[in-house]
């Protein structure tokens, strides 16, 4: 998606006087023309051819005011391009550049692939016969392509060409066969490790037939040729009417490189966010285990405090009745039977002490 950008006339002014318009129209989505209409529109100065060059020859150049011609301008908004795009257009005239790569179609069939010798084999053996479903895929697999026979040449040849410029650029194409799942078999492209399943194909053009009863829809082939990026966002590449396929294989070449590093970094991304996540959720168990663990010493303490505290209360009631049945002569063999009793059970509540009890074997003292 572009953003765009508002400039007041003086502000384009400086602009177009700070940088050539080659530079300017690589980070906007216009033109040379338009923006030098858009300067003319405005009664804009634009330098004149060889401006830049002296001052690249340190030769003194000056730049002539903005005129003010009593008129009233507007703002002018120019779109931005989108980093992607300006990535992608500066990969694409890097691979250009390089003359090892084969971007050129040829007409005829020179040095085939393999794979499209085996590819161009089966499918004529298709059209051949009435049921096509008979004919055995290569167990070594084809190019998943799909057109009628007037484009079969053109998509063999555009097939073959384009598995040498991905080997050419360092990529493997390959046909899956074997896996299990129906689904995951097919022309793959593979580019930094990330893979993609791609196709040729030919659209249809639908016509509805009024002659039916239902209107029911007839599909016709369109005669375009088109390259297809099978994926849960999906991108094509068709014949036009100003650019055949052929042609669009920089574009091709320049996406799917892009996207790779561009689905890598997204995964590293994804990766590191899952192992803070999980970090995260680590720190958060420690804490909560860590903090149910002192939460149960501390109870315990609290348990055993008062506890230590009840038993000192238990010795001082002893005590008082001890003293108590001393003075006023009651201190018979049962009380003192039931008096030791008590000092006994004090000693095993009392946690610092503890004492065996048969009897209460199993008791729970913080539950008392």
């Amino acid at each position: 998606m572009n953003n765009t950008k508002t400039f007041t006339r003086f502000e384009l002014y400086k602009l177009v006087w700070s940088k050539p318009i080659s530079e300017i129209i690589k980070v906007h989505s216009l033109t040379n023309s338009k923006l030098r209409n858009i300067c003319i529109k405005n009664d804009i100065p634009l330098p004149k051819t060889g401006h830049w060059q002296n001052i690249k020859n340190n030769k003194e150049v000056v730049a002539p005011p903005l005129p003010n011609l009593g008129k009233s301008y507007s703002d002018i908004s120019l779109s931005i391009k989108s980093q992607l795009i300006i990535e992608r257009n500066t990969l694409i005239k890097e691979l250009k550049k390089d003359r090892t790569l084969p971007f050129y179609v040829p007409k005829n069939f020179i040095r085939t692939d393999p794979l499209i010798v085996r590819t161009k084999k089966y499918y004529s053996a298709v059209l051949k016969i009435k049921y096509p479903g008979k004919v055995p895929v290569p167990k070594e697999g084809v190019f998943s392509i799909k057109v009628s026979k007037a484009l079969r040449k053109r998509a063999y040849l555009f097939a073959d060409t384009f598995i040498k410029l991905i080997r050419a650029r360092g990529h493997v194409l390959l046909v899956v066969t074997d896996n299990k799942y129906i689904g995951q078999n097919g022309t793959k492209l593979l580019i930094l490790g990330e893979s993609y399943d791609i196709r040729i194909r030919e659209p249809d053009y639908r016509i509805i037939d009024k002659d039916s009863d239902y209107n029911s829809a007839k599909y016709y082939p369109s005669g375009k040729l088109m390259f297809k990026l099978d994926d849960l966002y999906g991108h094509s590449w068709v014949d036009t009417n100003n650019q055949l396929l052929e042609d669009k294989l920089p574009d091709i070449l320049a996406y799917f490189e892009l996207r790779a590093k561009r689905d890598i970094n997204k995964r590293i991304e994804r990766d590191i966010r899952e192992k803070e996540y999980k970090l995260k959720q680590k720190i958060n168990e420690e804490l909560k285990a860590n903090k149910e663990k002192e939460l149960m010493a501390f109870k315990e303490v609290l348990n055993h405090s008062s506890r230590w505290q009840k038993s000192m209360d238990l010795r001082k009631y002893i005590q008082v009745i001890e003293s108590d049945a001393i003075q006023n002569n009651k201190l018979s063999f049962v009380l003192q039977d039931w008096l030791q009793w008590v000092k006994d059970k004090a000693d095993w509540y009392d946690p610092l002490i503890e004492k065996e009890d048969v009897l209460f074997y199993g008791v729970d003292r913080d539950s008392l």
